[in-house]
């Protein structure tokens, strides 16, 4: 059984691709030794940079995309990743400047427009087991940037039988929010959050810890992996609605409730 709210009409949004090369030869790093690889957008946007960290990853959808995936499993999808960190694994730093104001083609990830960029290690990678949550003070402490926001529950799908059609449809135009250290919900806030982050098989968790196939989940039913969210409050779990979420690839994102996954999109 699902329940939904109406949306209006999908916007059509025309996506402008920002083509930003650096004057030097970007195989060659910045002058003078300097690592970096400067591109164009650095001049006017520098003082809006945003700093991330993680391996490269080409994605097999719409042709192929580039993606940087952090230790935590959040992913950063570069309108122009420059040709020499094209390379499957590679371990980069980037400032960053996010652009909420355009949509990604392959839907994944938060869009950036790379302003500079060099190789280097990513603290986390190589010693944490696969599916683990990284044991960093980015991942077990602030939200990740895509959950970070309002978000409104627009459907309520039932594989469980805890709750009843009427309660799990109360929840429908309600809303969720999270900011980096905080996260208020319909039923509950937390002023002092703490965010576990890590990227799971779908199939496991749902299967593992409750008692749903993947399959009787329309959101997820053609998804293999999705960014696990758990939310602490002064030290224990936070037990309100939105403490745990999973942030899908393709934008959306659900939140377990008494036997009910209700579905989110971001509020805007």
């Amino acid at each position: 059984m699902v329940f939904s709210l109406c949306r209006a009409p999908a916007r059509v949004l025309l996506v402008s691709v920002l083509l930003a090369v650096s004057a030097c030869d970007p195989s060659e790093g910045g002058a003078g030794g300097d690592p970096w690889t400067t591109l164009d957008g650095w001049t006017a946007h520098g003082d809006e940079a945003v700093r991330i960290a993680g391996l490269v990853d080409e994605v097999s959808v719409e042709g192929g995309i580039w993606v940087i995936r952090s230790p935590n499993g959040e992913e950063w999808a570069p309108i122009e990743l420059p040709e020499p960190f094209r390379i499957e694994g590679a371990g980069v730093v980037a400032d960053v400047r996010p652009r909420p104001d355009l949509l990604s083609i392959g839907m994944r990830g938060t869009l950036v427009e790379v302003l500079r960029i060099r190789h280097g290690s990513v603290p986390g990678v190589d010693d944490a087991e696969e599916g683990a949550p990284v044991e960093s003070a980015a991942a077990r402490t602030e939200a990740p940037a895509r959950l970070v926001g309002e978000w409104r529950i627009v459907e309520a799908h039932l594989p469980g039988v805890s709750t009843g059609p009427a309660d799990a449809g109360r929840w429908i135009g309600q809303t969720v929010q999270y900011g980096s250290t905080f996260a208020y919900g319909p039923n509950g806030e937390c002023g002092a959050a703490v965010f576990d982050a890590r990227r799971v098989e779908l199939d496991g968790l749902l299967s593992g810890a409750y008692g749903v196939p993947r399959e009787s989940l329309p959101p997820v039913a053609e998804a293999d992996e999705a960014i696990l969210v758990e939310v602490q409050c002064d030290g224990g779990a936070w037990t309100a609605l939105g403490a745990t979420v999973l942030l899908l690839d393709d934008g959306t994102a659900l939140t377990p409730w008494d036997g009910a996954f209700l579905t989110l999109e971001g509020a805007r």
